[in-house]
């Protein structure tokens, strides 16, 4: 890749894919869509490269409408007040033939610093981490016995 390459994601091919335990037996799985954003990335210029991308927190969807309804309401992604979920990197670096970008994360009315390992293979940008929904205020109202309290995050962003 040349020097400060932009990246275009390919929206239609782009998720973020996450799991959380119910009850403490159940998993939920779902994703959001709609990844837009500015990826800048170059593997032999991590100091130019970054990121600034954002998703739809209305595109929730884990295959349960009623569900859905409930995640899009005032208890979670209070869809009407935050209707995109932000991330900007302030560093990227390599880490042991892989690469980390920290930055920071912004979910409902709160800004958090996050560390999300990925790896760049084939025009696809990986990425798996882990968030403290308490942490958001994300269903500030529900034990973690009802909604566990970390969420499993997994990003797939492909590159056109």
């Amino acid at each position: 890749m040349m020097s400060n390459d932009k990246l275009e994601i390919d929206t239609s091919n782009s998720e973020v894919s996450f799991s959380v335990k119910k009850l403490g037996i159940l998993t939920v799985k779902g994703h959001l869509s709609d990844l837009k954003g500015e990826i800048v990335f170059n593997e032999k210029d991590l100091n130019n490269s970054f990121f600034n991308v954002s998703i739809g927190s209305s595109t929730v969807d884990t295959g349960n409408q009623k569900r859905d309804e409930h995640l899009r309401s005032k208890d979670f992604f209070h869809v009407k007040e935050h209707p995109k979920i932000n991330f900007i990197s302030s560093s990227i670096e390599e880490v042991n033939g892989h690469y980390q970008v920290i930055g920071n994360l912004t979910l409902l009315k709160t800004t958090k610093q996050v560390v999300v390992p990925f790896t760049y293979n084939d025009k696809t940008l990986n990425g798996q981490f882990s968030l403290n929904r308490k942490e958001f205020g994300l269903g500030a109202k529900f034990p973690a016995l009802v909604v566990g309290k970390t969420i499993q995050i997994s990003i797939n962003c492909k590159i056109k």
